[in-house]
C-alpha cells in the first residue's frame, strides 16, 4: 500500500514529449487516474496492456481483517506491478460477485451478470481508445465466475482479457499448518498475506481459529443451510505471520507479472461477426521461446484445459445449471457408469436444473481436479483428473433419500475430451467411475445426472 511512485510525471512528461525528441514510453507503468486525458492518449496504444485491479471494498473477513482487506491487497499488488513493467493501470474496481458472504453486516454483492457486465462495458469504454489487451488483477475466488464470461463475450469482439487466478498463484508457496480446506476465508493465508502488505489493517488479537460444519455461503445463523461460522472465518488465521505473508505476495506478484507477459505477447482473439459460426481454429503459433511439453500442450493451453475444472466446481457451487451446460459443445455428452447418457447443452442444462432443486443438492460441492492433460491434435485434448461430489451433510440428510449421513462423499475419476471452441476449450465427451462405497460393489445411475449413495474420499 506504501510502495513509493516517485518518478510518475517525469515518465508523463516523458510520454508527452515534453522532455525533447519524439514522445517516449515509460519503462515502467502508469495510473490511468493521475493522467488528464491528453497525457493518456499517446498510451492507450493498440499494444498497450491496461491492469484494472479488482478488490471489494465491503465483505467481511472476520473480527481482525477489515472489510476492504481485498481492496488494500490490490491497491497494494497494482503498485507493485506498476512499478515493475510497463502497463496502464486504471482504477480499482470495488465491489463485485461475493453473494456468499452476505450474512455478515456490511457485505456486499452485485449479482454475477452485473458484475460481468460492468467489467465488460468498463473495457469497451477504454478499448475504444485504442487497447485490445486487459488483465483484471483479481484479489477474489467468488469473481473468477464473472470474470471468465467476460473474457468470453469481449473475445468475440477481438479484445483479450486476461485475469489471476488466486489460489493456484498462491498454492504451495509456504507450508500452512491449519487443516487443509477445500474453502478458507479469512485464514491463515489471507491473514498472513495483509501482515505484510499492511499490518495496520490487522488486528491479531481478535483473530479466532473456527472450521464450521456444513456446505454453501457462509452464515452465521445456526441450524440453516449453508456454512456454519460465528466469526465469518473458515481455518486458522492465529497462524498467520508476516513471513509467510511475504512469501505469499512475492509468489502472487511473480505469477501476475507471468500473466500480463503472456497477455502481451498472446495473440488477440479473432472478432465473430454476429450470427456466424467461428471458422476452424488451428493450433496457434508457439511463441518465441516457448516450446510445448511432453503433453503436447503449450503453458496457456494446458492451464487453459485444467481452468474447466475449476470453472466447473464454482459454477456448480452457485448452482448455475444454464453457465454448466455452455462448458459443453452444442453436441457434447456425459456418459454414466451404468452406461446412461446425456447428450446435447439443453439436456445437461435441463438435468441440471431438477438437480439443483433438490433439497440434499442445495449447498453441495462438486470438485473436479485435472491433473494429466494430453493434446492430441491441433484441436483435440483429453484430461484425466479426479472428481468429489460433497452433499448436504447435514444430520437429517438421510432422511432427504440419499442415505448420506454426516461428511459422506462420492468420488471416482473422470476423463474428458475438450476440443477448441474459438478462443476457448469445451467438453466434448465426460466420461467417469464412481467409487465402490466400503469395498462394496460399484455405485450405478439411476438417472442421467443423479448420483447415487456412498463413496470413497480421495
Amino acid at each position: 500500500m506504501r510502495a513509493a511512485l516517485a518518478g510518475v510525471g517525469v515518465m508523463i512528461a516523458a510520454a508527452m514529449g515534453l522532455l525533447g525528441g519524439q514522445p517516449a514510453k515509460p519503462s515502467t507503468g502508469v495510473a490511468l487516474a493521475d493522467l488528464s486525458w491528453t497525457e493518456a492518449a499517446p498510451l492507450l496504444t493498440e499494444s498497450a496492456v491496461v491492469v484494472i485491479p479488482l478488490g471489494v471494498a465491503a465483505v467481511e473477513h472476520g473480527p481482525h481483517l477489515k472489510l476492504n482487506n481485498n481492496e488494500r491487497l490490490a491497491r497494494y499488488l497494482a503498485a507493485r506491478v506498476q512499478a515493475a513493467t510497463q502497463v496502464v493501470v486504471a482504477p480499482t474496481l470495488t465491489y463485485s460477485f461475493y453473494p456468499s458472504f452476505l450474512d455478515y453486516p456490511g457485505s456486499t454483492s452485485l449479482t454475477l451478470t452485473t458484475a460481468r457486465d460492468m467489467t465488460v462495458e468498463i473495457v469497451r469504454s477504454l478499448a475504444r481508445s485504442g487497447p485490445r489487451r486487459f488483465y483484471v488483477l483479481n484479489t477474489g475466488v467468488p469473481t473468477l465466475g464473472p470474470l471468465w464470461e467476460s473474457a468470453q463475450a469481449l473475445a468475440n469482439e477481438g479484445i483479450l482479457l486476461g485475469y489471476t487466478d488466486l489460489e493456484s498463484r498462491v498454492r504451495g508457496a509456504v507450508a500452512l499448518k491449519q487443516t487443509p480446506l477445500r474453502v478458507a476465508h479469512a485464514d491463515e493465508v489471507e491473514t498472513s498475506m495483509m501482515l505484510y502488505v499492511d499490518p495496520s489493517a490487522v488486528n491479531m488479537n481478535k483473530a479466532v481459529r473456527e472450521y464450521g460444519p456444513g456446505s454453501g455461503s457462509l452464515t452465521r445463523k445456526k441450524d440453516t443451510p449453508g456454512v456454519y461460522s460465528e466469526s465469518g472465518v473458515l481455518g486458522d488465521p492465529t497462524l498467520a505471520t508476516r513471513e509467510k505473508g511475504e512469501a505469499l505476495v512475492t509468489a502472487l506478484v511473480a505469477g501476475v507479472l507471468d500473466d500480463i507477459a503472456n497477455i502481451r505477447s498472446a495473440a488477440l482473439p479473432a472478432a465473430k461477426t454476429p450470427g456466424t459460426a467461428p471458422p476452424p481454429v488451428a493450433r496457434p503459433a508457439v511463441r518465441p521461446g516457448e516450446s510445448r511439453m511432453e503433453s503436447g500442450c503449450t503453458v496457456l493451453e494446458d492451464r487453459a484445459i485444467r481452468n474447466i475444472g475449476v470453472r466447473f466446481s464454482y459454477l456448480w457451487r452457485q448452482m448455475d445449471a444454464d453457465a454448466i451446460s455452455m462448458l459443453f459443445t452444442p453436441n457434447g455428452d456425459m456418459r454414466h457408469p451404468d452406461g446412461t447418457i446425456e447428450r446435447g447443452q439443453q439436456t445437461i442444462r435441463d438435468n441440471r436444473r431438477e438437480l439443483f432443486k433438490k433439497p440434499e443438492f442445495r449447498g453441495s460441492v462438486h470438485a473436479v481436479t485435472l491433473n494429466d492433460v494430453r493434446c492430441a491434435g491441433a484441436n483435440v485434448a483429453i484430461a484425466d483428473g479426479k472428481w468429489e461430489l460433497r452433499m448436504d451433510d447435514a444430520p437429517d440428510a438421510g432422511a432427504r433419500g440419499r442415505g448420506l449421513g454426516p461428511g459422506r462423499v462420492n468420488a471416482g475419476w473422470c476423463t474428458l475430451v475438450v476440443v477448441r471452441t474459438g478462443n476457448d476449450w469445451s467438453i466434448e465427451a465426460w466420461r467417469y467411475t464412481v467409487n465402490p462405497p466400503n469395498g462394496d460393489a460399484p455405485t450405478t445411475l439411476k438417472q442421467p445426472g443423479f448420483i447415487g449413495r456412498g463413496g470413497d474420499r480421495f
